[in-house]
């Protein structure tokens, strides 16, 4: 799994948009930091990500999202099985969440499992009067 790269993209939205037999994903406003004018709040967000020199084979993945400073998740999907039956160069997957608690502003991590091992990347909640 050394040759594995993966990269995170979170943003406010995700779209499948299916053209024949191709299916493209269409990331709506990607972000860094989300901002709400109320805290605790309930958000929307999409994970999207892209993953390079997966094998094929079976393959063990789960997202989580944890707030850093509390130390606490807010978010685990579990695990899940998916096979790739063909080499591809680019492998995406996304998650479309709706309404996800947080209970404070400051840096939370997404985390991707893997296959046992974990990848991650963070992103910020602000609150903001509009």
């Amino acid at each position: 799994m050394s040759d594995v790269k993966v990269k995170f993209i979170l943003s406010e939205g995700i779209e499948t948009q299916v053209n024949g037999f191709q299916q493209r994903q269409a990331i709506i406003n990607p972000v860094l930091v989300f901002s709400t004018p109320y805290i605790p709040t309930s958000l929307s967000l999409a994970i999207s990500v892209v993953i390079s020199g997966l094998t094929e084979s079976e393959h063990e993945v789960g997202f989580k999202i944890k707030n850093n400073i509390k130390n606490k998740t807010i978010f685990e999907s579990g695990l899940a099985s998916i096979e790739i039956k063909e080499s591809l160069d680019n492998f995406v997957m996304t998650a479309d969440l709706k309404n996800i608690g947080f209970e404070s502003e400051g840096e939370y991590e997404v985390a991707l499992t893997l296959d046992g091992e974990e990848y991650s990347d963070t992103f910020s909640l602000v609150k903001r009067e509009k």
